[in-house]
């Protein structure tokens, strides 16, 4: 039986391919999708435009593989960090996750995550792999959480839905603003209605509750 001929230059760089990424990525990171095209990309990598062709066939594949990076490294951090493995609830868990995002150097992804969405216009294959990276894989990680705070899989998933899109939005809102402190407070008022919210075991909806002044308070 023949043995099938590998290229020898793959065979040299495909032990490269998660430097490469990760180099790829910071450069994403740092410049942005607009105007990206993959021959400066691989000089500032100190690579040849070949090179990281073999790694990344096109700009779309390159994009798709750090989005997906820029997720699997802060799913790793999740994991990893020791405030957030001692959370006692989802509540505590986005608490931590806000104050990291906040950070210059985390907010880029943000900045990243909206250029996507205005780059992929269309509907493809591609953008289809670029919506589980961006949208249901975080989806996941924060319904698992859910889960393990007793909250049955449908109301999980919805849930983490809502949680995704307020962190997102207020990012968004924030990368406009720059109004920190009005961003926490919506954020940890966010995180208040989390805690409040009905749990597994309960069929009825928080109703309010008349305040002294008139208006209305969700039960403490």
């Amino acid at each position: 039986m023949s043995t099938p001929h590998v290229d020898g230059r793959t065979l040299r760089f495909q032990h490269r391919r998660p430097e490469l990424l990760a180099a790829a990525t910071e450069y994403v990171l740092e410049h942005g999708v607009s105007g990206l095209s993959l021959r400066p990309v691989a000089q500032a990598l100190g690579v040849t435009h070949a090179t990281l062709l073999r790694h990344f066939s096109s700009k779309d594949a390159l994009l798709l593989a750090v989005a997906e990076k820029v997720r699997t490294d802060l799913a790793a951090w999740l994991m990893s960090d020791v405030e957030l493995r001692e959370a006692h609830s989802t509540a505590e868990l986005v608490r931590a996750v806000w104050r990291r995002l906040c950070e210059p150097q985390e907010q880029r992804q943000f900045l990243l995550l909206f250029e996507f969405v205005g780059h992929h216009g269309e509907k493809s294959g591609e953008d289809e792999e670029l919506s589980r990276a961006i949208v249901h894989n975080w989806i996941e990680i924060i319904a698992n959480r859910l889960a393990a705070d007793g909250w049955p899989p449908e109301d999980a998933s919805a849930l983490s839905t809502l949680v995704l899109a307020q962190v997102r939005g207020l990012q968004l809102d924030l990368l406009v603003s720059g109004d920190r402190a009005r961003a926490d407070r919506a954020i940890d008022f966010a995180v208040r209605l989390l805690d409040r919210s009905t749990r597994v075991g309960s069929t009825a909806t928080p109703s309010p509750r008349p305040a002294s002044n008139g208006r209305h308070e969700l039960p403490g």
